[in-house]
């Protein structure tokens, strides 16, 4: 009897054990949905590498047509900067100063000088005073029309004024929105400050009096700068150290200025 009865038993257990492993216990693993999402992740990582790099690429595109964009003004402007300097017409500060327009910008004017001038106006500025500029560069013609106008504008021919070489330039104050050439007081004022600066003021000069005019030339003359030569320059090295290349590129702009104002001269007698 207690066989028949550990028998039962036996089978029992074994039955059990049976179902279990055909039940969900222990059925194979489905991967296919984990794949599913694992593939997913990846394809999204795809699509946003894809994503970056693209605006990478667009990105670099447009900072690559922007530097041809900047280089091809550079390149207009060294062919034809001088076409871009400001100048003014006869009268616009209240004095006949002829036909040929008067350049006025500071880009004209040798670099060292050039930053002297926009000291001084800066620093006039500063204590109230509020600087125009008439000319800087000057033309051969521009002088030998001076000239021609009398002594009561100069006395120099053309190639004998440092205009001709950037050294040089005229300024008036503007009071009340008006230019004021009179004015003893103030011009003394302004002279002082460019003194200070290194520059010779013309309202030192006895004859022709010209407080208007700054000038620097490092101690040459106009013949020594007519022979080529030129100005020292303070700590050039460190300050200014593509001048040559700054000072060849503006004596073509000079010449291309002598070319233009020469021709409307011999056109317009």
């Amino acid at each position: 009897m207690r066989f028949f009865i550990g028998l039962l038993l036996f089978s029992l257990v074994l039955s059990a054990s049976t179902g279990m492993a055909q039940g969900s216990l222990f059925e194979p693993f489905d991967c296919r949905a984990e794949v599913e999402i694992i593939n997913r992740i990846e394809k999204e990582k795809q699509q946003r590498e894809l994503a970056i790099r693209d605006s990478i690429n667009k990105a670099e595109g447009l900072i690559a047509l922007q530097k041809r964009e900047e280089l091809n003004k550079i390149l207009e402007y060294s062919q034809n900067g001088w076409m871009h300097w400001s100048t003014v017409d006869n009268f616009t500060f209240g004095k006949n100063r002829g036909g040929l327009p008067m350049i006025t910008d500071l880009t004209a004017l040798h670099p060292y000088f050039r930053d002297k001038v926009a000291r001084l106006i800066f620093l006039c500025k500063q204590k109230g005073i509020e600087l125009e500029i008439v000319e800087t560069f000057r033309t051969h013609a521009k002088q030998d029309e001076y000239k021609s106008m009398g002594k009561k504008y100069t006395r120099s021919g053309a190639g004998k004024s440092k205009h001709q070489y950037g050294l040089a330039v005229d300024l008036v104050p503007i009071v009340n929105g008006e230019p004021e050439w009179h004015n003893k007081a103030l011009w003394k004022k302004i002279g002082l400050i460019g003194e200070q600066l290194g520059l010779r003021w013309g309202g030192r000069w006895r004859y022709l009096y010209d407080p208007g005019h700054f000038e620097w030339t490092g101690g040459l003359s106009v013949y020594d700068l007519a022979q080529g030569k030129l100005p020292y320059i303070p700590k050039q090295e460190l300050n200014y150290p593509c001048i040559e290349d700054d000072l060849h590129l503006l004596s073509r702009y000079w010449e291309q200025w002598e070319t233009e104002q020469a021709s409307y001269a011999t056109n317009n007698p």
